[in-house]
């Protein structure tokens, strides 16, 4: 739209004329026909939908990071309790050891042998407290919040064993898995992308309507006020652009091969992580029950090393290897059912079953 204030003069004939002038038009076009175009929506459309696959993926991510780093805190916090309570045992037993070195029951080496057993203790206390505040640091990274009290694993949690085939269960983390459905997506659009770029090589049939009003004329002399109305067809025909379409063309179709062997990739690692977390799951199972048969028997080979030293039959050193070996089963019946949990979400997710309800389940194993 334009409106003007026009002055006009001539030289022949004396004084000015001024009028206000408009002019103003209206266009519509709609295409008919351009394959081009309608690819390219169709290749939105896929875009769209694989950004909001992706979304579900992030908060999947999100939750598995959560419970990673949160267990990684329970894990440091355990070995720190079991730190402890070994120190705290030492000490009695050094304090006994002292008193029989006073009576002469034990020697001196006994007692130094003691001693140093402590002061490792000690200095691995040091490095479990800074293990345990970098796991807590790595959590609130994540969340963005502080926590006091933490839950811990309840002692009568039952770790049951995933059921299924492990072929089957490959198969269908294939079929589920959200980076697939995200890649599957890419596909599409990336094949609609090929069809758009080829596609510029065909005409392009536009409907125009097209209204035209005005009553200044050439030199913006004044004029009747005039009307005109189109409607027309119009087709454009491509000819020549430099190469410019068919080189387009061709990286279009390498990005589709590039895309589809992105998702023979992505199948065989989904089925590998599948696999490994649905066997290494099944596994721990087995490991938990092992580790409790043998934190019983360390117990009482630890039982019956100190009714030993007392009576003379065994050395303070072999006392002092089967406290180590009952703290280390401790340590490792903990970690196994951490790494069942691990393992466990790791499966959900790479076969796209891991929701709230995963960590609903997972709260159900701990107490605060």
């Amino acid at each position: 739209a334009n409106v003007s204030y026009n002055s006009t003069s001539v030289d022949a004939i004396p004084g000015t004329r001024e009028f206000d002038g408009y002019r103003y038009s209206v266009s519509i076009t709609q295409s008919m026909f351009d394959v081009s175009k309608f690819s390219n929506w169709l290749r939105y459309q896929a875009l769209t939908d694989k950004s909001q696959v992706e979304y579900q993926q992030a908060q999947q991510i999100l939750m598995f990071d959560v419970v990673d780093r949160y267990l990684n805190v329970l894990i440091e916090r355990d070995n720190l309790v079991l730190n402890k309570q070994e120190i705290g045992t030492t000490e009695r037993n050094l304090h006994q050891i002292k008193r029989q070195f006073e009576k002469s029951v034990v020697t001196v080496t006994d007692v130094y042998e003691m001693e140093a057993k402590l002061d490792a203790l000690m200095a691995e206390q040091i490095e479990a407290e800074t293990k345990l505040d970098i796991a807590k640091q790595n959590l609130k990274e994540l969340t963005g919040s502080s926590f006091g009290l933490l839950s811990e694993l309840r002692e009568d949690a039952q770790f049951l064993v995933l059921q299924g085939d492990v072929q089957e269960i490959a198969e269908q983390a294939q079929q589920n898995n959200l980076l697939i459905h995200a890649q599957n997506k890419e596909i599409e659009a990336a094949d609609y992308n090929v069809i758009s770029q080829k596609a510029k090589h065909l005409p392009v049939v536009d409907l125009q309507l097209y209204y035209y009003n005005t009553d200044t004329g050439f030199q913006n002399a004044q004029t009747a006020a005039i009307a005109t109305k189109v409607a027309a067809i119009n087709v454009t025909i491509p000819l020549f652009s430099g190469g410019a379409t068919y080189y387009q063309g061709q990286e279009a179709s390498r990005q589709l091969r590039i895309s589809k062997q992105k998702r023979i990739h992505l199948l065989r690692a989904i089925e590998k992580e599948a696999r490994d977390a649905f066997l290494s799951a099944n596994a721990s199972v087995k490991r938990i029950k092992a580790q409790k048969k043998a934190l019983s028997t360390a117990v009482k080979a630890r039982e019956a090393m100190e009714k030993g030293f007392k009576y003379g039959m065994q050395s303070i050193g072999d006392v002092l290897i089967s406290q180590a070996r009952e703290y280390a089963a401790k340590r490792d019946l903990f970690n196994v059912k951490y790494i069942y949990i691990k393992n466990r979400i790791r499966y959900e997710q790479a076969s796209g079953r891991l929701s709230i309800d995963s960590l609903e389940t997972i709260n159900q194993w701990l107490r605060v």
